[in-house]
């Protein structure tokens, strides 16, 4: 019964969905940057090439707008429509230089389908180097863009902005999805996958990455990568390493992931490289946190990847006079996932994330 209500589901969200494409692509008459403006993008009327546009935003404070960055790479015969997405949160850097990398690369006369890049659909974010976006309104307001989607057509300024991307950027022109992701400031990843393998195309998906760990995951309600999949959309949220800054070998990895997804799907020709399999990515199920119990200076005594038992010292705190005043344990056995980069932590601040494996049948697709 769960198996064909999934199929309803998938059937559903294509209909409403990924086969419905805009009437066409809008423009305002206006630029910005010297590129032209649209309030809606219909990739199926452009010309064979290479595109780039500003999207008007929903509205700010003052009644101006937010504009967002597009590139589309149209191909020269019909095939998969991908998306690859940064920016989503305004910290959170490497998949930015890896959106702009991988569509330097793309030549639309040898292209089947189309691939649309999106950088900083969180403007809010973006332009404060934050992961939230700041509501002007009542003191301000900091809200997770990664939570609100499909967004509302009169929400908040998030909820209304993610209900504009969906309806009129991605709507029709999306079948894949990449979103590019790191952790938050003052922590870090490895190249690290989260993906619903419920879904079969989403575990190929993750798979073509040479990720260093993958999490089985059901999905987190709100988030990008849960709305796509829900709408029929196979998606994957990628982490690439840590936030605000540029990690060479993070990038190149993350776009090799993209190339090789482009490719697996025919979008460009080539060969398959660095992928899950050639890596041996390490895949779990069920992750959790050691947090912080109190506020002091923190050291991490473990290593992104590291091997860890139960009850293995991971981390402890000091006070201001150097005194140890709390110590911290695994809770699993597995792998080190995340770690504080930050030396002051404060109450309930991640420390220490660990993957892990579990035997239950339950979590056998992510718990």
């Amino acid at each position: 019964m769960e198996i064909i209500m999934r199929y309803i589901a998938f059937a559903v969200g294509l209909a409403m969905f990924g086969t419905t494409a805009q009437a066409a692509t809008e423009y305002t008459g206006d630029k910005v940057q010297g590129m032209p403006v649209i309030s809606a993008l219909d990739v199926a009327d452009l010309p064979t090439g290479q595109h780039r546009f500003m999207f008007e935003g929903v509205e700010t404070a003052t009644g101006q707008h937010w504009y967002v960055p597009l590139m589309v790479a149209k191909g020269a015969k019909p095939g998969k429509k991908v998306l690859l997405q940064a920016g989503v949160h305004g910290d959170e850097m490497n998949g930015v230089r890896i959106v702009q990398q991988a569509m330097a690369q793309l030549e639309p006369a040898k292209m089947k389908g189309s691939v649309v890049a999106v950088i900083g659909p969180n403007r809010s974010g973006i332009e404060r180097i934050a992961r939230t976006w700041a509501i002007a309104n009542d003191g301000t307001e900091l809200v997770d863009y990664n939570r609100v989607h499909p967004g509302k057509e009169q929400g908040n300024p998030p909820e209304r902005q993610a209900w504009l991307m969906w309806n009129k950027v991605y709507k029709g022109n999306v079948e894949l999805a990449l979103d590019y992701h790191t952790q938050t400031s003052g922590t870090a990843y490895p190249l690290f996958i989260y993906a619903d393998y419920r879904n079969d195309e989403v575990k190929t998906l993750a798979e073509l990455f040479p990720a260093d760990q993958i999490k089985k995951d059901p999905g987190e309600p709100g988030s990008m990568e849960t709305t796509f999949v829900e709408h029929g959309i196979p998606a994957i949220t990628v982490e690439v390493g840590a936030p605000r800054i540029y990690q060479q070998d993070m990038i190149d990895r993350g776009l090799q992931g993209a190339l090789n997804v482009l490719t697996h799907y025919q979008v460009i020709d080539g060969k398959i490289g660095a992928n899950a399999k050639t890596e041996q990515t390490y895949i779990g199920n069920e992750m959790s946190s050691v947090r912080a119990t109190t506020g002091g200076f923190a050291e991490i005594l473990v290593k992104i990847g590291d091997e860890v038992k139960q009850g293995q010292q991971v981390a402890l705190q000091r006070n201001a006079f150097g005194d140890v005043i709390a110590t911290y344990t695994a809770d699993r056995d597995g792998k080190v996932l995340a770690v504080s980069t930050d030396v002051i932590r404060e109450h309930r601040a991640m420390l220490v994330r660990i993957l892990g494996q579990n035997p239950a049948q339950s979590c056998q697709n992510g718990c």
